[in-house]
């Protein structure tokens, strides 16, 4: 069984590094990873635009760590981490 939490349903487009990080923080200490929660899925609008080789470029504004940072600190709650394209 896979469970988890993505942004979409409550949050669509009002998403940022500092909710991530609070969900995932939340998700370890209300339990909810310890009853089987595994992941931390970050929907649609954490990008802004696309460089020269058209890799995705994340909004520095919402997320000004960056989206590795952000995986990091979401692996660091033994949490796996998903991410919308």
């Amino acid at each position: 069984k896979i469970s988890g939490w993505n942004s979409w349903n409550h949050f669509g487009c009002n998403i940022n590094e500092k909710l991530i990080q609070q969900t995932a923080d939340t998700i370890v200490a209300t339990g909810l990873a310890a009853a089987g929660y595994q992941y931390v899925n970050m929907d649609d609008c954490w990008q802004v635009s696309r460089d020269s080789q058209g890799t995705i470029q994340a909004d520095p504004n919402a997320f000004p760590s960056g989206i590795p940072a952000l995986v990091d600190y979401v692996h660091s709650r033994k949490l796996k981490y998903g991410l919308y394209s």
